[in-house]
């Protein structure tokens, strides 16, 4: 057996473990990397734990702290008080100013979904609007504008292109993955319980917008709390400063001046579990990667002939990697696995590489990706832990089965 395919196997084996027999995945992740890693490899433990993702560590650790702290101090439900004045309570109108602001957010930069989910988390506890629609909404809305010209996704497959001789069109490429988004972003909103929510106004639910005094003064806490937040977004799009780091600057600011009796509470409130979870899958993911398993992969559906055949392949090659690891990651091998088939006129780059973003990012809301990582941390706040995650992964894996047909279908198959 090609020790690629074993890779793959024990991939599948790593969540199949945790079903069975309710244990921690990134416990089985963790021990399957160092089993197959050793074994399987021959290499030593300090190798296998080169691919712990260090950056995802600090951003889950900084930002749940941060997190943790918003929700200790009001902030975060003095600012969903505000924007549902702002909706002037319809609560249909709020999962749609998550994904446009998402969406705004994104196409200039790397967004601001880390402070949207903390919004839409609060939203959750305080409106019942449904956790996986909230999710759905703000990592759609991000992974739509993340493709412009101008942002990173749009950056990376430029210089990728440019490097590999592809000649595409940014814009028809941006235009597309957006018009996809929103389609989707509809039939979601209806399929996820939106259509309930249309008509009904919070003081349906009892809540009172015009007689809620407290939450119309701001206290200083929260305010420099909110001040905290800003200067995440404002470091991360200005300055590219590490997102962990800095959350965990911001955050070490704001236990020093808040009371001192919270500050272990803080502590306790970041999601280890979470943290335990992506910590293990992303480090045997990397493995993976690092022994060309995903390329070996890749390099199966070159057997198949049929250019438009490998085309379908390609998207859920890409769609399936992102959901157990980084977007960015899967950015990384997008441009060289269509390449091939670009240049020698199989297939069309700017269709192609369309289609392949958009499988990319319909999956980045599973748990064990960038974004739906970070959703999980912030509902663990206040949700069950478990049903979240198991939300998360069905509807991940929907996504996974449908989306990529459906975009080989709208940009492959007619030749764009």
């Amino acid at each position: 057996m090609p020790v690629e395919l074993l890779l793959l196997l024990c991939l599948v084996v790593i969540f199949l473990v945790p079903i069975f027999f309710e244990v921690n995945v990134g416990l089985v992740a963790f021990t399957v990397a160092f089993i197959v890693g050793t074994l399987a490899l021959d290499l030593t433990a300090r190798e296998v734990l080169s691919g712990f993702p260090s950056n995802m560590f600090l951003m889950l650790v900084g930002i749940t702290l941060l997190l943790a702290i918003a929700h200790q101090n009001g902030t975060v439900d003095w600012v969903v008080s505000q924007l549902v004045r702002l909706a002037r309570g319809r609560l249909a109108l709020l999962p749609w100013v998550l994904f446009f602001t998402a969406l705004v957010t994104a196409t200039m930069g790397p967004g601001a979904a880390p402070v949207l989910f903390v919004i839409g988390v609060g939203m959750v506890s305080r409106y019942g609007l449904n956790p996986l629609l909230v999710a759905a909404m703000i990592i759609h809305g991000t992974q739509a504008g993340a493709y412009s010209p101008i942002a990173p996704y749009g950056l990376v497959i430029a210089e990728l292109a440019s490097a590999d001789g592809m000649t595409y069109s940014a814009v028809l490429l941006y235009s597309g993955v957006v018009g996809f988004h929103v389609v989707l972003a509809t039939a979601v909103f209806f399929l996820l319980g939106g259509a309930r929510l249309v008509g009904v106004h919070v003081n349906d639910l009892g809540v009172d917008t015009d007689s809620m005094p407290e939450m119309e003064k701001i206290t200083l806490h929260q305010s420099l709390t909110l001040l905290g937040f800003l200067g995440l977004v404002l470091g991360l799009l200005l300055f590219q400063i590490n997102i962990g780091f800095l959350a965990m600057t911001i955050a070490l600011f704001l236990l020093l001046i808040g009371e001192r009796e919270n500050r272990q509470t803080a502590v306790d409130n970041v999601a280890w579990s979470i943290v335990l979870v992506i910590a293990g899958v992303l480090t045997y993911v990397n493995l993976l990667q690092e022994a060309g398993a995903t390329n070996w992969l890749a390099a199966q559906a070159n057997t198949l002939g049929s250019p438009l055949a490998v085309g379908l392949i390609l998207c859920f090659i890409v769609s399936i990697v992102t959901g157990v690891a980084s977007t960015m990651g899967t950015i990384g091998i997008l441009v060289p696995l269509s390449a091939p088939f670009v240049l020698a006129g199989d297939l069309q780059a700017t269709g192609l590489l369309t289609a392949m973003s958009v499988s990319a990012a319909v999956s980045d809301i599973s748990p064990f990706s960038t974004w739906g990582a970070m959703f999980l941390a912030a509902a663990s706040q206040v949700l069950d832990r478990q049903q979240v995650l198991k939300a998360q992964l069905q509807y991940t894996i929907y996504m996974v089965a449908i989306m990529p047909v459906i975009a080989w279908l709208i940009f492959v198959v007619p030749g764009w």
